[in-house]
């Protein structure tokens, strides 16, 4: 499982997704899994109503009782920073750090309010902006982090009249004051990119004990100087960090 509906969920965040969405590696997996999914809602009274259908894509509607959800099987990529994690809901799920990429990833390329709440719910919850967007553009050599970070900053703009059709668990944000953390955040994502080494572009910023590196501006200038960061690779299916001399 992927998308916001994972993301969320693992996060604690209060934004509701309205869909689901399943990842597989290859589009014969896909099918399959569409098909099986299929017939286990239907043998459940689910109603399944196909709005989008190509190769290694499928997403429909799928209702009962008057309420209905969005679902979408697609192929996406194996590349990835860390394993996949499992979820006694869900299932096997990208690991959030993957989630997170993918959605900074997302502010480029569509312009969704969605999007911008779950960024800057990562940007909080997971790892900072500028080192999400470093990381993110392992995932997409067309994108370097300031490509990523200017396109972001020119697209991200919403209102309260964009904001409030999303779900969320508690009452609904107040625009201007994320706007506010946005702007915020984006500023400091730029020092981070232009501090880190370029050497390490498209990995992911880790503390040397294999953590994630939450520290600001500052803290990441004292620990590389200290030797106390270290930078991880994506690759097909993903790895844990392996133990520093290893």
């Amino acid at each position: 499982m992927a998308g916001a509906a994972a993301l969320n969920v693992l996060t604690g965040a209060e934004r509701i997704s309205r869909d689901i969405d399943l990842f597989h590696d290859t589009s014969e997996a896909v099918a399959v899994s569409c098909k099986a999914d299929r017939d286990l809602l239907k043998s459940h009274g689910y109603q399944i109503q196909t709005l989008k259908e190509r190769d290694g894509f499928v997403e429909a509607e799928v209702s009962k009782a008057g309420q209905s959800v969005l679902m979408q099987w697609t192929a996406d990529s194996a590349f990835r920073f860390f394993p996949l994690v499992q979820h006694e809901d869900f299932g096997l799920t990208l690991h959030p750090f993957d989630l997170a990429t993918n959605k900074v990833l997302a502010l480029v390329g569509r312009l969704e309010a969605r999007d911008w709440v779950d960024v800057i719910n990562c940007h909080e919850r997971i790892q900072r902006l500028g080192y999400l967007a470093w990381a993110a553009s392992g995932k997409d050599p067309g994108f370097s982090p300031a490509t990523i970070l200017d396109q972001a900053g020119r697209s991200a703009h919403y209102s309260a009249a964009e904001i409030s059709p999303l779900a969320f668990a508690g009452p609904t944000p107040d625009a201007v004051e994320l706007s506010r953390r946005w702007q915020a955040m984006l500023r400091e994502a730029h020092e981070l990119v232009a501090a880190l080494p370029p050497i390490e572009v498209g990995k992911c910023v880790l503390h040397v004990d294999g953590t994630l590196f939450a520290g600001d501006l500052e803290q990441l200038r004292d620990s590389s100087t200290a030797g106390k960061v270290r930078f991880h690779e994506g690759r097909i299916h993903g790895a844990l960090p392996q133990p520093q001399g290893q």
